[in-house]
């Protein structure tokens, strides 16, 4: 039942994700290591508080969130669960995701947000697997 700490936690990203995208990488972390279900009601849902919040397009978003987490379900079978490919894949995910809103919504492109988010990327995953998983990297 850790549903409502993952809530909390999108609800305390939510701020900050002006800085860093940290919703995407909590998003990636629920979709490799939740269940499928859940993982994409939470991928919609994080799309449309991001569009409550800060509404560039409505929706687009809630779009583009649920149908990437949709396909990384479909895709992660065929991942290593090591750290490279684990990493690789989740740039693909946030670099397709950047892609698609910044060719909707042109302006909204930022390029140190971009690198702080692939920066996070490693030491978030970590801390979220020690506090969810109880180990620092899941195996």
């Amino acid at each position: 039942m850790l549903y409502p700490v993952y809530i909390l936690i999108l609800y305390l990203f939510l701020p900050l994700n002006s800085r860093a995208d940290l919703i995407t990488i909590l998003v990636f972390f629920l979709v490799f290591n939740e269940d499928e279900r859940f993982s994409v009601f939470f991928a919609f849902f994080s799309g449309l508080l991001i569009d409550l919040y800060n509404p560039v397009k409505f929706g687009l978003n809630t779009v583009v969130f649920t149908v990437l987490s949709q396909s990384l379900i479909y895709l992660k079978k065929y991942v290593a669960k090591g750290l490279i490919p684990i990493f690789f894949t989740f740039l693909m995910f946030f670099l397709l995701r950047v892609f698609i809103i910044t060719l909707a919504a042109p302006g909204t492109f930022r390029l140190i947000a971009i690198l702080a988010t692939i920066a996070l990327f490693l030491p978030l995953t970590a801390i979220f697997n020690k506090i969810f998983r109880r180990s620092w990297m899941k195996t």
